[in-house]
């Protein structure tokens, strides 16, 4: 019975001996390398600029680790988990490290960091668009998105024009065409975007001006008229058809009918131009018997006594030496009741008694004298009665232009006014009466300079001249009806 006793005993404490050994092993464990999971599990991924990233690195086995984190090979953390913003554009390379003395883990993330899309709308969508000639064309670029600090660019024809939001231009008629016109822009991020428009500039809608603008046409036997078509806008292949009583006589711009025959003609003008437009005009034509045409300017007998505005002559003592007055001469050449005196008894050098009178307006000094109505006379005619002083009245375009002239005919007397004689003005000139002279402005020393009544806006009388040229005294110069001859 005691030896049962005490073999249970002992197996007893053979048990509980067991289990304390086991429960209570205070031997050191064995050191364990560094093993590491991580969060983002792909080694190359695209973030936008100013993004945050998180980079989480959970140490799941070993002890005494040390943590790296590593961009481009530059030390930025050395904690298990990174923060990380990324405020610049390119591709970064991110390493972690965890080590301990018994070993080392790594992973490594290829980061491309991509800038802020440029997104760009256009005010005029980008593909073909029109411009007209003579008016602004614009294409504004609206920056709707990644637009820190665009820049603009834009480009015409393989030329930079501008660099600013908004591409500005006029074409002229020199441009009328298609045109190529390209944008690009870029902002901080070197993100860009682009844009292509293929411009058709046209011309405006056909408009053309006419010379005459008169629709009726006056004319005499011998005239030459000249009609002429001046495009406006919409001249790019334009072309013109002149028809007279309904033949076609001319294909240009300028049409010169010589009016050879009397009668009324019907003058037509057809223009078309290349982008299908056309217009057309009409006038008639009315070709009278060949008669003298004048245009009479001053008679004087409407006219105030005194000085009119529209002609000057020299003071002496305050007093005008020109006045409209009586007519001290009445005869069969001249009974007019009031004549243009030029007061030379009142000037102590002869050479100083000249007067000017303006051309561009009636005598009334208003109403104009249309340069289209002045272009028709190229002759001059007065009458002049210079008692028997011998003085040779000259006639110049202005004060300032030379050279002056002397008439070309003399009551009804042709007269050399290139190469006068004093011989020749005795035989034709009239003493104590008055005289009929003609300045031909065509046909005299004036030559270029006056042509036509048009090229000058006065003339000048130079009026106490003489062949002989001694100083004569001065004396009264009356003159008459003064009037422009085709």
């Amino acid at each position: 019975m005691r030896y049962r006793i005490v073999l249970a005993a002992a197996l007893l404490l053979a048990v509980l001996f067991a289990c304390t050994s086991e429960n209570t092993d205070t031997r050191p464990t064995k050191p364990l390398a560094p093993e590491v999971e991580f969060s983002i599990q792909e080694e190359s991924f695209e973030v936008m600029v100013d993004s945050t990233v998180a980079f989480v690195a959970k140490i799941t086995q070993g002890a005494d680790v040390a943590c790296a984190w590593y961009i481009d090979n530059a030390k930025v953390a050395g904690t298990p988990s990174l923060i990380w913003k990324f405020d610049k554009t390119g591709i970064f390379i991110v390493r972690f490290e965890a080590s301990n003395e018994l070993g080392k883990e790594e992973r490594q993330y290829i980061v491309r960091v991509k800038g802020i899309p440029l997104e760009v709308e256009f005010s005029v969508p980008a593909g073909d668009a029109e411009a007209i000639v003579g008016t602004p064309f614009e294409i504004v670029a609206n920056v709707i998105g990644g637009d820190v600090q665009t820049e603009h660019y834009w480009n015409l024809d393989g030329v930079e024009e501008q660099s600013s939001a908004t591409f500005s231009r006029t074409f002229t008629d020199a441009e009328i065409g298609l045109h190529a016109v390209l944008y690009m822009g870029k902002n901080t991020y070197d993100e860009g975007a682009s844009a292509f428009w293929s411009i058709n500039v046209k011309d405006l809608p056909l408009e053309v001006s006419y010379s005459p603008s008169d629709e009726v046409v006056d004319a005499m036997e011998g005239d030459e008229l000249s009609f002429k078509a001046t495009p406006v806008h919409g001249a790019t292949g334009i072309s013109y058809s002149w028809k007279l009583n309904g033949t076609e006589v001319c294909t240009e711009s300028e049409y010169k009918h010589d009016c050879s025959a009397q009668g009324s003609f019907t003058l037509t003008l057809d223009i078309a131009n290349a982008a299908g437009e056309s217009t057309s005009r009409t006038w008639t034509l009315n070709v009278a018997e060949k008669t003298e045409r004048h245009l009479l300017f001053d008679d004087f007998e409407s006219s105030s006594l005194g000085e009119s505005a529209y002609y000057k002559g020299n003071n002496v003592g305050g007093v005008s030496i020109l006045q409209v007055v009586e007519n001290p001469y009445k005869t069969s050449a001249n009974s007019s009741s009031k004549v243009l005196v030029d007061k030379g008894s009142m000037m102590t050098n002869s050479s100083s008694g000249y007067f000017t009178f303006k051309v561009t307006t009636y005598p009334d000094g208003v109403t104009q004298i249309p340069e289209s109505e002045r272009a028709k006379y190229t002759k001059f005619r007065v009458k002049i009665y210079l008692g028997t002083t011998g003085f040779t009245p000259l006639l110049q375009a202005d004060i300032t232009l030379n050279p002056r002239s002397a008439p070309s005919l003399i009551n009804g007397v042709e007269f050399d006014p290139v190469n006068p004689s004093l011989t020749a003005w005795n035989a034709a000139i009239k003493t104590n009466d008055w005289n009929e002279l003609v300045y031909d402005f065509s046909n005299s020393k004036y030559g270029d300079s006056m042509n036509r009544l048009s090229n000058t806006g006065q003339l000048q009388f130079r009026v106490f001249v003489d062949f002989n040229n001694n100083g004569k005294v001065g004396a009264d110069v009356y003159f008459d009806d003064f009037e422009f001859v085709e």
